[in-house]
């Protein structure tokens, strides 16, 4: 015969009769799931706590009888520990003679594990809810990702048009300006060049008036000895 165990959980008093049932079924779920059975499961009674636990002074107690392997008082603590709606839960094996006792009170009980159906349908209500806050909760966090990184985007966007910008819309950014030459030097060396053409030029002109000097010497030679 299966080993018999009793679970008393407290639950949190602002739970209603779904959000019990949603624990109860959640529970249910993982010892089915472990080749567990549940034999009885309920509310007890809701009472006041000899101390406060998790803030609360007062909770809503339910008693759950199982019956199944060695690894289930295991299973029952992993799922209550993941149940926010738990304040604290206590896991018994029940042995003879008190077992046998048990057993005759569950099978003379007329509904010993309550209404399975909307244990179940509680829970699965609940992980509805659960998956659906944790979907919105990844939305929001990717998008407060997101807006430092647009932040960024627009501000490199911003950095490349501002050269562009101050040649004037739609005018090709000069390559000395893109190289970071400084305007003075690009005086600098414009003036250079006017000096080295403008000296060049001067001389060319020297030159041909000298040239027409002596012409006009040799014209006056010529005069004088017609004369």
């Amino acid at each position: 015969m299966p080993n018999l165990y009793e679970t008393l959980l407290i639950v949190t008093p602002e739970a209603d009769d779904e959000g019990v049932n949603a624990v109860i079924g959640d529970l249910r779920a993982a010892l089915e799931a472990n080749d567990g059975k549940v034999l009885q499961a309920g509310v007890w009674q809701r009472r006041q706590l000899a101390y406060q636990v998790k803030g609360k002074n007062e909770g809503i107690y339910v008693l759950v009888y199982a019956e199944g392997g060695t690894n289930l008082p295991g299973v029952v603590k992993h799922r209550l520990r993941l149940d926010e709606a738990v304040l604290r839960h206590l896991v018994v094996r029940v042995e003879d003679p008190q077992e046998i006792d048990v057993r005759e009170q569950i099978a003379a009980a007329d509904d010993p594990t309550g209404n399975v159906q909307a244990q179940r349908t509680a829970a699965e209500r609940r992980a509805a809810k659960a998956a659906e806050a944790a979907a919105l909760s990844a939305a929001e966090l990717e998008a407060t990702d997101q807006e430092p990184q647009e932040a960024q985007e627009s501000d490199r966007v911003a950095q490349a048009q501002e050269p562009g910008e101050e040649a004037g819309a739609g005018e090709a950014v000069p390559a000395a300006a893109a190289a970071g030459v400084a305007d003075r030097d690009i005086g600098d060396e414009d003036a250079a060049d006017d000096r080295h053409e403008y000296g060049d030029e001067d001389e060319d002109d020297d030159e041909d008036d000298e040239d027409d000097d002596e012409e006009d010497e040799d014209d006056e030679d010529d005069d004088d000895r017609e004369i």
